[in-house]
């Protein structure tokens, strides 16, 4: 909780003293559609159908201008994810730290730019649980690698107000690793995020 806390206070002292850097709050609903496969008595990979589920991603986000109209874009993010299977319920929450390269377009009409990012997030799974058919629940995170990598990718607008910026995107994320710790199954998280971002 205090490296959270230090890590909090970084992005905002930064916020204040450099000007070309933006802080922001984010709060976005999420569809995850995870790929899971489990190995049969053959050795093969056979996917597991209806693991999906809806979610909701929050927290901060910052961008550096260093050049132009091009921005590193980071931040940190609280990802709680629900899928579903034909068994069961998991609901897993992961530490997002996203590291991409944003375009920022000057005003295609009146106070608004055109936004795109394409580049990774670093993803600790911190929770996980699972709840059976009969409401039972248990914690299961012993199941899953805690550290993991993704690839994003996204668009989106920004408005500028007088005190800041709004902004709405849609993102594409795509695990880069088996999150699943038992060999014979593999969990390949996946999800799209409706991002809605306050800048100030």
């Amino acid at each position: 909780m205090k490296k959270l806390s230090l890590l909090i206070f970084l992005f905002v002292g930064l916020g204040v003293y450099a000007q070309d850097f933006k802080i922001g709050l984010t709060l976005a609903p999420t569809v995850n559609f995870n790929k899971n496969f489990v190995k049969n008595a053959d050795g093969n990979w056979k996917t597991v159908e209806g693991t999906g589920g809806l979610g909701w991603k929050g927290g901060l986000l910052a961008d550096y201008n260093f050049a132009g109209n091009y921005n590193i874009h980071s931040g940190l993010l609280i990802h709680s994810k629900n899928l579903s299977t034909k068994d069961n319920t998991q609901i897993l929450t992961t530490l997002e730290i996203p590291l991409a390269l944003k375009l920022r377009t000057k005003e295609v009409t009146d106070n608004v730019h055109i936004t795109g990012f394409f580049g990774s997030t670093f993803d600790l799974n911190v929770s996980a649980k699972i709840k059976d058919k009969d409401g039972g629940e248990l914690q299961n995170m012993k199941n899953f690698i805690p550290f993991g990598m993704s690839f994003m990718a996204g668009a989106g607008a920004e408005y500028d107000l007088d005190f800041g910026s709004i902004g709405i995107g849609l993102s594409y994320h795509l695990g880069f690793t088996d999150i699943a710790k038992d060999k014979n199954v593999k969990v390949i998280p996946k999800h799209l995020s409706v991002d809605l971002v306050f800048y100030f």
